[in-house]
């Protein structure tokens, strides 16, 4: 193999690792979630889609040239970029959760004192959080769908500010 393309490889293990480890803390979260919980689907766009198709079919040429070719090397790449294109995909598929001691969103779980602001960018369809976790403030968000909008809103001061 050469050096460029074990590279590569490491790169999109790599990658893999850092979504799986993403996959793997939305899980392990879920289980702070206490009380009344609900889900909300996040609204995926189309940019992830074309980077999905984009992983999978490239992955799909590079396994049939691997093949044909029987180069190990392309076939290695093939393996690890589809492997990637469906980790990617489950990572768009995590959903937002809503509970009456706090928020999963991204992957963390923020409890309602660590939340300090909360907004909509209705043009984007996107929930903005304020968080102040371990003494930092920071700013996290989600593409959420536009009809959520409103629940999502609705539960989040009735659990924060008790309206």
């Amino acid at each position: 193999m050469k050096q460029f393309d074990k590279f590569i490889i490491l790169i999109y293990v790599g990658l893999i690792g850092w979504l799986g480890f993403k996959l793997f803390k939305s899980k392990k979260s879920k289980k702070d979630l206490e009380g009344q919980i609900k889900s909300f689907g996040k609204r995926s766009t189309n940019m992830e889609y074309i980077l999905f198709a984009l992983l999978i079919v490239t992955g799909v040429i590079n396994l049939f040239q691997g093949i044909r070719m029987k180069n190990q090397t392309a076939l290695i790449t093939a393996s690890v970029m589809i492997v990637m294109g469906l980790v990617f995909f489950l990572n768009t598929r995590t959903k937002m959760y809503i509970a009456e001691n706090g928020i999963l969103l991204n992957d963390s779980f923020f409890t309602y004192k660590e939340l300090r602001k909360w907004g909509f960018d209705k043009e984007r369809g996107s929930l903005v959080v304020i968080v102040k976790k371990d003494h930092q403030e920071s700013q996290e968000s989600a593409q959420v769908k536009f009809e959520d909008i409103e629940e999502i809103n609705r539960l989040i001061r009735k659990y924060k500010l008790g309206k």
